[in-house]
């Protein structure tokens, strides 16, 4: 999930990329020489030059920056705005550069708070997970130092409780079975949805590891 979610991140950033490089090469074919395009060329010294062709009446825009260079200065532009960093050295110019950048600047305070705010609840259920884990396996060896259990006893309980832990998840047994007493959740209207999962083997089974 949390990589599905970055790779979400970078697929928009890729979007509104070639969104950005589509408008600076849209206004240096009409002529506006003071875009974010044809200033990189001037930095990158590539300079753009116009061309006129026998076979249309405007001019033809050639030469310029390597299509890697546009894309991945590009990329940075987007990634510096959508991460709220915006260093200055890719600016807007134009009006159509301003417009799209106010726009993209609003999407990616909304994509921005949305992706991560959901990326800081899974390393937390993540975290907490495995603190839970880890205080259990620490209860239990000191339970069993103080009592004072034989150490091949002590390795049986200690492989029982981490493949329970690896089964279950943590999941308190005693606590799912107890829903049953709420008696108001059934599934297409058949019955109660506890009642039937206890006669199914696997709960059987579970019963088996925890009674």
């Amino acid at each position: 999930m949390l990589i599905l979610l970055l790779c979400f991140y970078m697929l928009v950033a890729h979007w509104l990329a070639c969104i950005w490089y589509s408008i600076g090469r849209s206004d240096a074919d009409n002529g506006i020489q003071y875009s974010w395009l044809w200033k990189l060329a001037n930095v990158t010294q590539s300079p753009y030059s116009y061309i006129w062709s026998n076979d249309s009446n405007a001019p033809e825009l050639v030469n310029g920056p390597t299509r890697k260079t546009m894309y991945v200065t590009a990329l940075y532009f987007t990634m510096t705005c959508m991460t709220s960093v915006g260093f200055g050295n890719v600016a807007a110019e134009t009006d159509n550069e301003k417009i799209f950048t106010i726009c993209m600047m609003i999407i990616a305070a909304l994509l921005y708070a949305t992706i991560f705010g959901h990326v800081t609840t899974i390393i937390q259920q993540m975290t907490s997970a495995t603190a839970k884990y880890h205080d259990m396996l620490n209860n239990v060896r000191e339970f069993m130092k103080l009592h004072e259990v034989p150490k091949a006893l002590s390795e049986r309980v200690m492989d029982y409780v981490v493949s329970t832990w690896a089964m279950t998840k943590g999941l308190d047994t005693d606590k799912a079975r107890s829903f049953k007493a709420n008696g108001s959740l059934s599934r297409d209207g058949g019955g109660n949805v506890p009642e039937m999962l206890e006669s199914t083997e696997l709960t059987e089974v579970a019963g088996k590891l925890f009674y």
